[in-house]
């Protein structure tokens, strides 16, 4: 049953929707995998706030080149579907990597679209290397604090400079008048 203009229209807006929503989309190629096994992958991807699409590569590339994306031509070729990677990248890109070892030829990542850039098949998958959200943020912190913890101690070293040269003196009298 052919899909009609009002349809097209509605599935152009929804990809639109889902693109401006996402910071990366991953294309990947799947061939013979079963409708549960897809399921998995959409499941595991719900998870890493993420979502996984089939669609009609001339809306999809409609979609990406209305919103102001690249179009990642070369990766388009065969059966495609597309992954929306939320504020986390590095979780959806995991959860793609992980499931593309795990099926072999039957799903493979192609390419993606990162901001206005185009990435291969290499790009798309060293995405899954970066750190995630949680790490990043950690990380931020630790930036943060590492010179407020200088200063702390900075502040602090003449009074414990201070504090040692009162205990050596002390011990020092205190050994001698003990020695007497």
């Amino acid at each position: 049953m052919p899909v009609t203009r009002e349809r097209k229209q509605e599935l152009l807006n929804e990809y639109k929707e889902q693109i401006a929503k996402s910071q990366a989309v991953v294309v990947a190629e799947y061939r013979a995998l079963t409708v549960p096994q897809l399921q998995n992958l959409r499941r595991a991807l719900r998870s890493a706030n993420a979502r996984f699409v089939v669609a009609k590569k001339t809306l999809m590339a409609l979609a990406l080149t209305e919103t102001g994306h690249p179009v990642p031509e070369q990766a388009m070729v065969g059966p495609v579907g597309f992954a929306f990677l939320g504020d986390d990248i590095a979780a959806g890109a995991k959860v793609l990597r992980d499931f593309a070892k795990e099926m072999g030829d039957n799903f493979t990542i192609r390419g993606a679209v990162l901001g206005q850039t185009v990435l291969d098949a290499a790009g798309a998958v060293a995405l899954a290397d970066l750190p995630t959200r949680e790490v990043q943020l950690a990380q931020l912190l630790g930036a943060l604090a590492a010179p407020l913890t200088t200063l702390v101690g900075m502040i602090t070293a003449p009074h414990r400079d201070l504090i040692g040269l009162l205990q050596a003196r002390i011990d020092k009298e205190g050994g001698a008048a003990a020695a007497a």
